[in-house]
């Protein structure tokens, strides 16, 4: 079992002015644990995919609702590689059957490809309702 350090926990509310900010502290958590740019960009955008999801579906667009975002270390993980693992709580709606599948393969269209983008940018993406709470578990460890 990997060791996890808290290295920041946000608390916000649902209005997609406040992805700016977060944004902005995202990389450099990732560079912290050892990312390269591009891995930094990439887990970057999607925090704010997963934030956007939020909003926009869980919460159906209503802003002032509570997100929280935590920001874990993980070490002595996947052949003592670190990883930082990324954890968004929402009281938002549960996600319709099939929602979180994703586009088939090969499939463009409007809609699902952040979905399709968080998992080809993180190596772990699990959505897990626990009673009213929605938690989105993103996992990236270094290459």
């Amino acid at each position: 079992m990997p060791r996890r350090h808290l290295l920041l926990r946000l608390q916000l509310l649902s209005n997609p002015q406040v992805l700016c900010g977060v944004r902005g502290a995202v990389s450099p958590l990732a560079s912290v644990v050892g990312f390269g740019e591009e891995d930094c960009r990439a887990i970057t955008l999607a925090v704010d995919e997963a934030i956007a999801n939020i909003i926009r579906h869980a919460y159906a667009g209503e802003t002032g609702k509570a997100i929280e975002v935590e920001f874990n270390q993980l070490e002595e993980a996947n052949g003592g590689r670190p990883g930082l693992e990324i954890v968004l709580v929402d009281q938002g709606t549960e996600p319709k059957p099939g929602a979180l599948e994703g586009l088939p393969p090969g499939e463009l269209r409007s809609g699902g490809l952040g979905l399709h983008f968080m998992r080809q940018s993180m190596d772990t993406v699990v959505h897990k309702r626990v009673g009213s709470t929605n938690r989105l578990y993103m996992v990236k460890f270094v290459r």
